[in-house]
């Protein structure tokens, strides 16, 4: 799928190829297509637009079936790629059934996650900023020690005379968008604040030491059923906290997380684990955390608090029950 218009390949059962060609992502145009041809399976790469595109498959009568690009591309990878040779091998991978499927979200749960999503652009971009303020005031020897990014710009002018006029000029516009985004930000937490307090499930996860409403939210848009997964393990490694693993006969290699899966509750989660181990207030997985950063370094310590606390709260989520800093000890 382009931004566009997509490549399709309609095949038979025997692999025959009945039709190909070109069509613009559009409802109507979706329609005019496929019209001839009713309850197609038809297989979609995750993209942007795979989900809502499903969606209207499905009301055109179409049985949709969304894929792991990466996963799908590995079976039928080659040295020549196109978008035509692309619907080849998914058209060739739905006929066999060999698909690695995506569990789709609704559209109401698309939806519910958009504020999460815009709070997340809105704090990248102020992080953006900050840092290119602070790397034009470093290099002409001005230091700001450290400050709270929703003060920041406050902070940038109490420094006052330190400044010179020229500096002051030229970062100007930058510290008002700081100021507006800091603004646009907090309303975003408030809103999200006032819903996850609505809501039953947030409210548990909520009692876990570290986890406020922004975490609740990513982490429950992103699992979103919590009897999808068997084990914490599996939700850990669903949402990419887990190390990469290379092994071939006599090689055992691990690396880095695979840092896959959604993005946000990653990111989230590993902030709660900073929070955690930053707690002044002792909990079970607080000293476990520091302990094992006094072994392996803060940096792994930190990711493997935020899988731990993945895992505790898909449990707290799926037993519907709160926080117990016991259980926590007893694991």
């Amino acid at each position: 799928m382009g931004k566009t218009s997509s490549s399709f390949c309609i095949m038979d059962a025997g692999r025959k190829i009945v039709r190909e060609g070109k069509v613009r992502n559009g409802v109507a145009d979706l329609d005019r297509a496929f019209d001839m041809y009713r309850g197609m399976r038809i297989v979609l790469e995750a993209s942007t637009k795979a989900f809502w595109m499903a969606d209207r498959l499905r009301e055109l009568g179409h049985d949709p079936v969304v894929v792991d690009p990466g996963r799908t591309k590995a079976v039928g990878a080659a040295l020549i790629k196109h978008d035509r040779l692309d619907a080849r091998v998914l058209a060739t991978l739905g006929v066999a059934d060999v698909l690695a499927k995506v569990d789709a979200p609704s559209e109401a749960q698309r939806l519910a996650r958009m504020p999460v999503v815009v709070r997340d652009g809105l704090v990248r971009c102020r992080v953006r900023l900050v840092t290119m303020v602070r790397s034009l005031l470093d290099s002409e020897g001005i230091e700001l020690r450290g400050s709270a990014l929703d003060r920041f710009a406050e902070r940038v002018e109490e420094l006052g005379d330190t400044v010179p006029e020229e500096i002051r000029a030229a970062i100007a516009p930058a510290l008002e968008m700081i100021r507006e985004l800091s603004e646009r930000i907090a309303a975003c937490g408030r809103q999200l604040a006032a819903s996850m307090a609505a809501d039953e499930d947030a409210r548990r996860l909520m009692t876990a030491p570290g986890v406020g409403p922004v975490v609740a939210a990513c982490f429950l848009f992103a699992v979103r059923d919590p009897q999808r997964f068997a084990s914490g393990r599996q939700v850990g490694a669903y949402l990419g906290l887990v190390p990469s693993l290379y092994q071939s006969g006599q090689t055992h290699r691990r690396g880095r997380i695979t840092k896959h899966g959604n993005r946000q509750a990653r990111w989230a989660l590993t902030l709660a684990a900073n929070a955690v181990l930053r707690a002044r207030k002792p909990s079970a997985l607080r000293d476990w955390g520091l302990d094992l950063a006094a072994r392996i370094g803060r940096n792994k310590a930190v990711v493997a608090v935020a899988r731990k606390l993945a895992a505790l709260l898909w449990a707290m989520w799926r037993n519907q029950r709160e926080f117990e800093p016991r259980l926590v000890l007893a694991a």
